[in-house]
């Protein structure tokens, strides 16, 4: 008989992290699960040390990234092949769970046989639960969809509880990205409508804060930048496709292509003049897919020109008086980064 339900840790060298990890997962006061942990190549031991901490449980399956694709969303997407059950949590090698996660997830799940997927707050801590009173974030009157187009991410990787059929009607996660793999799945979902519920409660994961991870490091690489370029062009064509690609959603869209237009140049030293081409091309797509009009894509134009001209900062006075014109003239399209995620406590929701 198979699980009801499956937990999917993907890993690469969290060291002894893991083995909190696990003993997270073997201590559930529920214990119709699978564990699948997946290595992606680990060096430091902790593939090893997952295994050992495991003490020989049958529930608990091990399992080493042969897939040729590195990266978390590679294993992830392995683990979901591999599951027999048709409930399925996320949770990272260095994250722990609270002992009746699974029971409560499960119970709220058989309560609400229509949704796709549930979703709850995560917990933040550094070394130890109770070391920080964050947690992942709070509903708020605006749409989840256009909270997460302005990157305000309202859940992260451990928030939801999936059914396994919906997960692979996304297709799983995308492997071409090498980063926010999991916001670009939890968008997607948004945008074809599947059902779901939040349920703002006590968190009962963990998110380790205070760890590196190859993403976090090189999330401002010039490949990331063209991955997540890339991305926006793929959420654009899908709300296109599911008619909800209205004002919103396009200003949303063209604001975050600016964003990362203007970003480009901090890879000038690499890129040379190509930098700003390249800027200047993915902010041309925004006129292209009518994302802007013809006013507000001329006035990126110069404002990226201006972003990318190394000179004036050496004219301080003149680049503040120009950012200031390009700001008002641009008005919403200038990204300016909100204060939710990660940065909020459970009783901040009273206020909303």
């Amino acid at each position: 008989m198979n699980p009801k339900l499956t937990v999917i840790t993907p890993n690469y060298n969290k060291g002894d992290a893991v083995i909190q990890c696990v003993q997270s997962v073997l201590n559930q006061s529920f214990e119709d699960w699978e564990f699948i942990f997946i290595d992606d190549g680990s060096t430091d031991g902790s593939f090893e040390k997952a295994i050992e901490s495991a003490d020989g449980d049958e529930r608990c399956l091990f399992l080493k990234n042969t897939t040729g694709i590195k990266g978390g969303n590679a294993s992830r997407n392995l683990g979901i092949e591999q599951s027999k059950s048709e409930l399925i949590i996320f949770l990272d090698s260095d994250d722990l769970m609270m002992e009746n996660c699974l029971m409560d997830r499960n119970r709220d799940f058989e309560a609400n046989p229509d949704l796709d997927f549930i979703v709850y707050p995560m917990g933040i801590f550094n070394d130890t639960i109770g070391d920080s009173d964050f947690i992942s974030n709070i509903p708020t009157s605006t749409p989840d969809l256009h909270r997460f187009l302005d990157r305000d991410v309202v859940w992260l990787i451990s928030g939801p509880i999936w059914r396994k059929s919906t997960l692979e009607s996304l297709g799983c996660f995308d492997l071409s990205l090498h980063s926010q793999q999991d916001y670009d799945l939890h968008v997607r979902a948004l945008i074809v409508g599947f059902k779901y519920r939040y349920i703002h409660k006590s968190p009962d994961i963990f998110y380790r804060q205070n760890t590196e991870s190859l993403p976090r490091k090189s999330s401002q690489s010039v490949d990331h930048f063209r991955q997540r370029f890339q991305m926006i062009l793929r959420h654009a064509d899908l709300l296109a496709g599911a008619e909800k690609l209205g004002k919103k959603e396009r200003l949303l869209l063209a604001r975050y292509i600016l964003d990362i237009a203007q970003m480009m140049r901090w890879h000038t030293k690499t890129l040379g003049k190509n930098a700003l081409k390249e800027a200047l091309e993915m902010w041309k797509q925004t006129y292209d897919l009518g994302l802007v009009d013809k006013n507000k894509y001329g006035v990126g134009y110069s404002y990226l020109r201006f972003k990318h001209n190394m000179m004036y900062n050496r004219l301080g006075f003149l680049q503040r008086y120009l950012e200031k014109s390009f700001r008002k003239n641009l008005g919403d399209y200038i990204f300016s980064p909100v204060n939710f995620s990660c940065r909020v406590k459970l009783s901040d929701y009273a206020r909303n």
